[in-house]
C-alpha cells in the first residue's frame, strides 16, 4: 500500500472535528500535476477547501492510476481532462497544461462496488467527505479486507485513522508478524507515530521481552532501540523494560557495559550499573584497577571516584607495596593527603 502525505492548514477548528462533519460538502476542490523524478509516476497533488479548513494531498503517483492522461500531455499546452481512480472511486478532473505542470478541478465519483463491500463487511456508507478521505489515506479494499479479518477496526474513522496516520497494511502485518495481537486501531497508529518498527518488537521477543505496546512506545520514546537490547543481552542483561528506560536514560551505553564486563564485572544488576555511571565512573578505571591487581566492589569504585581517586593514584599505592589494601583504606589515605 502506498504511503501518501498528508497536510491540513486549520483555522478555528480541530482536524478531525472538520473531517468528519457530517454532510459537509466537497468545495473549492482542485488539483495539479507535475513530472516526478520516479520512473513511472507524476507528482499528484489535491486540494479541498471548507470553511476553516485547508486539507493537501501530494504525492507522486503511478501512472497506471490515471486514464486519459499520458507524461506526453505536460510536453503541451492546452485544455486537459482525465481520470484519478483509486478503489474508492475516481476523481473527474478537468483543467489545463501550460510549462510542464497541469491544475484544475475534479468531481468525485464514488465507486458503488467499493461502498458495497465496505456495507458487507460491516462498515456503514461513507459519506461523499469520508469517501474523499479514504482516497486521500489510499484505503483501498485490500487494506480493508485485512483490517476487517484481523478485527483491528470497525468503523470508517478506524480506517481513515490509521490511513493518514501512515499505517500502512506492510506495517501492520509486519507488527502482527514480530508477535503482537488483538491489536486495536489506536493501537497500530501509536506505535508507527512513536516510531516503533516491527524489527524491534521481533528484536524484543528474541530477547525474551513479553511487554504491551505501550511499554514498546516507551522504550522507544526514551532511545532504546535494537542494538542497546542486543547489547545488554551478550552483557548478560534482561532487566525490566521500566529498567532498561532508566539505564539509557542514565547513559549506560553499550561500550560503558563492555568495558565493566572487561574489568570483570560480569554479573552486575542493572541498579549497580547506574550507579556507577552517575557517579561517573569511568570504565576504563574499573579495568585499570583490575590490571593493577585491586578487586574492587561496585561500591568501592564509586566510593574511591567519589573521594578523587583516579588511576595514577591507585597505581602509586601499588608501587609502594600496598596493593593489597582495600578500596575503604585507600580511601581513608586519600582524604588525609597521602600521596
Amino acid at each position: 500500500m502506498k504511503e501518501f502525505g498528508w497536510f491540513a492548514v486549520i483555522a478555528g477548528a480541530v482536524m478531525l472535528e472538520v473531517l468528519t462533519a457530517p454532510g459537509t460538502p466537497l468545495s473549492g476542490q482542485g488539483w495539479k500535476l507535475s513530472r516526478s523524478g520516479a520512473p513511472g509516476k507524476v507528482h499528484f497533488t489535491m486540494e479541498r477547501r471548507r470553511p476553516g479548513n485547508r486539507e493537501i494531498n501530494s504525492s507522486d503517483v503511478p501512472l497506471a492510476n490515471f486514464r486519459g492522461f499520458s507524461l506526453d500531455m505536460l510536453d503541451h499546452s492546452g485544455p486537459a481532462k482525465f481520470e484519478y481512480v483509486h478503489d474508492a472511486g475516481s476523481l473527474l478532473c478537468e483543467g489545463r497544461i501550460a510549462w510542464g505542470r497541469g491544475s484544475g478541478s475534479f468531481t468525485l465519483k464514488p465507486n458503488p462496488a467499493f461502498v458495497s463491500e465496505l456495507n458487507g463487511l460491516g462498515f456503514a456508507t461513507p459519506r461523499e467527505d469520508e469517501l474523499f478521505m479514504l482516497m486521500m489515506a489510499n484505503i483501498n479494499l485490500e487494506f480493508v479486507r485485512e483490517v476487517h479479518s484481523a478485527g483491528i477496526g470497525s468503523t470508517l474513522r478506524d480506517l481513515i485513522d490509521l490511513g493518514t496516520h501512515g499505517v500502512t497494511l506492510d506495517y501492520i502485518q509486519g507488527v502482527n508478524h514480530a508477535g503482537y495481537r488483538n491489536l486495536r486501531a489506536q493501537d497500530y497508529i501509536d506505535l508507527r507515530d512513536h516510531g516503533v518498527k516491527p524489527r524491534f518488537i521481533e528484536d524484543l521477543e528474541l530477547a525474551g521481552y513479553e511487554i504491551p505496546a505501550r511499554q514498546v512506545i516507551d522504550l522507544r520514546d526514551h532511545g532504546v532501540d535494537s542494538n542497546f537490547v542486543r547489547d545488554l543481552q551478550v552483557y548478560g542483561l534482561r532487566p525490566p523494560a521500566p529498567e532498561l528506560v532508566a539505564m539509557h536514560d542514565h547513559g549506560v551505553t553499550p561500550g560503558y557495559l563492555h568495558g565493566l564486563r572487561d574489568a570483570g564485572f560480569g554479573a552486575l544488576s542493572a541498579d549497580e550499573i547506574i550507579g556507577l555511571r552517575d557517579h561517573g565512573v569511568p570504565a576504563d578505571f574499573a579495568v585499570e584497577a583490575r590490571s593493577l591487581g585491586f578487586h574492587f566492589t561496585p561500591r568501592e569504585l564509586i566510593d574511591l571516584r567519589d573521594h578523587g581517586v583516579d588511576a595514577k593514584y591507585l597505581r602509586t599505592v601499588r608501587d609502594s607495596g600496598m596493593q593489597n589494601l582495600t578500596g575503604p583504606q585507600i580511601t581513608q589515605l586519600r582524604d588525609h593527603g597521602v600521596n
